[in-house]
């Protein structure tokens, strides 16, 4: 399971429904709003994290592409927008820099990460 977090100062939750809308339509992704965190002693809820998606299941390369794509695009439209995308302990960090390096980085990160599953 990825993790994707975005943080764009002063709006952090619209952005990220952006992201999600962007990543559900442009690159056909099985991504949602992940669950909250709840502190330690509070009720368990419905409650949903506004600035953190979760992608679910295996990467084709055609999606980690698209991803890859949608991501760039995305933290490049915004000022001050960055994407963290992790997996268990690793992760990599998008935030502005030459497009075509980014989204190169994040393809290889993806491959690395969240391989297709072999059939």
């Amino acid at each position: 399971m990825l993790h994707f977090t975005v943080d764009a100062p002063g709006s952090a939750a619209s952005a990220t429904n952006m992201l999600l809308d962007e990543l559900v339509r442009a690159a056909r992704a099985d991504v949602r709003h992940a669950p909250a965190e709840l502190p330690d002693g509070a009720k368990s809820g419905t409650g949903l994290a506004l600035t953190e998606l979760l992608l679910n299941g295996a990467v084709p390369a055609a999606v980690a592409a698209a991803i890859a794509s949608v991501v760039t695009a995305f933290v490049q439209r915004g000022s001050a927008r960055r994407v963290v995308i992790r997996k268990g302990e690793s992760s990599i960090t998008v935030q502005g820099g030459d497009a075509r390096t980014q989204k190169a980085l994040v393809e290889q990160w993806l491959a690395e990460h969240a391989p297709e599953v072999e059939g």
